[in-house]
């Protein structure tokens, strides 16, 4: 399998718990659990079958209650993901929390925009979260939005993850339109160092495809940055 920088986050749910291994194989860095959905008996299961495969595949914990925090840290998650984080103390109490975790900020309200440089700087990286997002400020606020936050949370040195409909038409097709994968393609000449599946993976028919068809994306857009860097 060719190498790439750039990280691939896959969320799990009902249609890839049981597919974990298949997933990490199809190229996968992370999964996602988001505890807004499923029970501890999913989260135990996929942590079991990541185990399995060994591989360093890691875990993002995605949390919108500070209660969901128990469970990870009985586990040793090493990475939060903070939903609508809008001050830069609720990344705080997570560390408080949790002493030894990266914490990502979820930027996917008005709030979260104004205060995004107070965020940043207590964060270890930043989740553009661009379907929240877009339902908070006006839908062609969107992009600016992703470009500005992008370029500030990478000049910081820190984790830049961008998220939400990547792949969407995958959930119910087995290939992606034209549109997605110049999207795909456009947040790594962007130098995102991530991307993330949601519904794709969570809740679509071809979570493993999907999981295939944005690491070839990848392999295609990291070969154009290199060619085309001004180094």
């Amino acid at each position: 399998m060719e190498e790439i920088e750039t990280k691939i986050i896959a969320t799990i749910g009902p249609a890839s718990v049981g597919l974990v291994k298949e997933l990490v194989e199809a190229g996968i860095d992370y999964v996602r659990i988001n505890t807004a959905y499923g029970d501890e008996g999913q989260y135990e299961m996929v942590l079991d079958s990541l185990e399995e495969v060994g591989g360093g595949v890691e875990v993002i914990w995605d949390i919108k209650e500070l209660g969901a925090l128990e469970y990870a840290r009985a586990k040793g998650i090493g990475v939060v993901a903070v939903s609508f984080a809008e001050r830069e103390e609720q990344i705080v109490e997570v560390r408080e929390r949790m002493k030894k975790v990266r914490v990502i900020a979820k930027i996917e309200s008005r709030l979260g925009v104004e205060n995004f440089e107070k965020i940043l700087a207590v964060s270890d990286g930043i989740m553009v979260a661009r379907g929240d997002l877009g339902r908070a400020v006006p839908v062609e606020r969107v992009p600016p939005l992703q470009k500005e936050f992008t370029r500030k949370t990478l000049e910081a040195g820190k984790f830049l993850i961008t998220a939400t409909e990547m792949l969407l038409s995958m959930v119910e097709k087995s290939e992606p339109t034209r549109a997605e994968v110049s999207d795909v393609a456009n947040a790594i000449f962007e130098h995102s160092s991530a991307v993330m599946l949601s519904e794709e993976t969570a809740i679509g028919k071809y979570p493993v495809e999907s999981v295939r068809m944005m690491r070839r994306i990848i392999v295609e857009a990291e070969k154009w940055n290199r060619e085309n860097s001004l180094s």
